[in-house]
């Protein structure tokens, strides 16, 4: 069973995020799929898997890298 998620962070520093991710979208998946982009003051992540377990896996990682970033520039 695929499952998909789409996440839309209101960020003000939203370029800033997007920025510091890109590098982590060269990191191969082996159950799933990531996209990141710009949209509308704030960042579009769609995260795909191949099965429950890897969505959840792929949404784990990337909720807690967009927090991080997002932390970074708070501080």
């Amino acid at each position: 069973m695929r499952g998909r998620a789409e996440i839309i962070f209101e960020l003000p520093d939203s370029e800033v995020v997007l920025n510091a991710l890109k590098p982590e979208l060269d990191d191969d998946l082996h159950r799933g799929r990531v996209e990141i982009r710009a949209a509308n003051n704030g960042l579009l992540l769609t995260v795909e898997g191949d099965d429950v377990v890897s969505l959840r896996a792929a949404l784990n990682t990337w909720l807690r890298l967009v927090r991080i970033c997002v932390e970074m520039i708070e501080i």
